[in-house]
């Protein structure tokens, strides 16, 4: 089953970064993230400096930060609104400083988020404070803000979003919002002590920590270079949806660079809702988007032009769990659709993927990939398995997907494929 040209590696050694997290990679926590390693292996082995490369699934937007330092132009895509405000403030070389980030946490106009879901997260005394401070930033920041300015709007909100998290019943330790045991206690801790005190503190230890990281990117020195974020976002009243699935590349690149997401891993929107809720979000909106999402989107069917594939199909079968079978059909499919749409216009194909498992079935997503992407004229270059030391994406003991046991992936695989 296995192609040939596997070698195994281990990208934190062969590729020469400082961390996982250097310059603005960790800005904000974010689920199953690629870590910088992988995406300048591929940028360095297969693109030029003003080549064009392209991730369409891209997260926390790990691509458009490398592609800033080493000169390439990037497109970017993601469902989740939260990557244009990850991406924007991420690759920021403008100057900014601590009195930008003044909040008044008395503000008379609070934002109440139009979420039915908010009141579960927080304590009243909790809610009443971030509502004023949130009612600031949407008032006095972001509406003010030309669209050049913005980005400004988004840096401030990354670490009142990290206060806005702790302060909640939400386990900020998991990327799942989560209300375990654990914040429950944490949240009756803080009030009996002057929790307004640690709020205001925790909220500049983490302005102090986002500008440390961003003047850090601006001393690796990052190109003039182009960067195009189309992610979903609300204009005026409406949500315009970025559904990588159904989008058409405008433009040919160099390089596709993506981590997709996981077969037993589909929690990206999930994981924000809170997020979400407080930059202005509606309830309604978050399901939308979580309609979107693999496997809970609706694709038609399509063929899927690889052995592997359907040999895999008839044990999943046997497994007599039509939600199983969904979710199996669903996934390539949907990836499937994807490449089918955009491979005439992409010159190498890199993918990120581990080898998901259903129940006792081990799924090589990988090969399965790699068989249909040669049935549209591409030939595998080589496959590089990494073995996977850290990772952010939540534990749990069943699958949210599915309601079945989970297992994490232990090895994840870049597949290179070139036209």
């Amino acid at each position: 089953m296995h192609s040939e040209n596997r070698e195994e590696v281990l990208f934190r050694d062969i590729v020469d970064l400082e961390s996982t997290t250097y310059v603005t990679h960790g800005l904000y926590g974010y689920p199953a993230k690629f870590i910088p390693h992988v995406v300048r292996y591929a940028i360095e082995n297969y693109t030029q400096e003003g080549d064009w490369i392209f991730d369409p699934f891209s997260g926390h937007g790990t691509v458009g930060i490398e592609a800033t330092l080493t000169g390439r132009n990037a497109i970017l895509w993601d469902l989740n609104p939260i990557t244009k405000v990850l991406a924007l403030a991420s690759t920021y070389k403008g100057n900014i400083d601590p009195a930008d980030f003044e909040l008044d946490w008395d503000y008379k106009k609070p934002f109440h988020p139009n979420w039915e879901r908010i009141d579960y997260w927080y304590p009243e005394e909790f809610y009443k404070v971030l509502s004023k401070a949130w009612g600031y930033w949407h008032y006095e920041i972001f509406q003010n803000a030309s669209e050049s300015e913005k980005v400004i709007a988004y840096i401030i909100a990354i670490p009142l979003l990290k206060v806005t998290r702790y302060f909640s019943f939400s386990d900020e330790k998991i990327s799942k919002l989560y209300k375990s045991k654990y914040a429950i206690q944490k949240v009756e801790q803080l009030m009996k002590n002057n929790w307004f005190q640690k709020m205001e503190e925790m909220y500049w230890r983490n302005v102090y920590t986002v500008l440390k990281k961003l003047r850090e990117y601006r001393e690796y020195g990052p190109k003039d270079v182009e960067l195009e974020i189309f992610t979903s976002e609300k204009r005026g009243n409406k949500l315009v949806v970025c559904d990588s699935l159904n989008q058409s590349l405008h433009r040919e690149v160099k390089l596709l660079i993506t981590s997709p997401p996981y077969l037993q891993s589909q929690e990206y929107i999930r994981s924000f809702k809170l997020e979400l809720a407080w930059l202005g979000y509606s309830g309604q909106d978050i399901r939308t988007l979580t309609r979107h999402e693999i496997p809970y989107n609706k694709i038609k069917p399509v063929k899927i032009n690889s052995d592997t594939f359907y040999a895999l199909r008839e044990k999943v079968v046997n497994l007599r769990h039509p939600k199983l079978l969904h979710l199996y059909d669903t996934y390539f499919r949907s990836l499937v659709q994807f490449f089918n749409t955009n491979h005439s216009k992409i010159e190498i194909i890199a993918i990120f993927v581990g080898p998901a498992k259903i129940r006792h079935l081990r799924i090589p997503i990988d090969e399965i990939l790699k068989e249909h992407l040669e049935s549209l004229g591409f030939s595998h270059e080589k496959t590089l398995v990494d073995t996977i030391v850290a990772r952010r994406m939540f534990s749990t003991k069943f699958n949210p997907a599915t309601g079945l046991e989970d297992e994490r992936t232990p090895t994840e695989h870049l597949l290179i494929m070139r036209r």
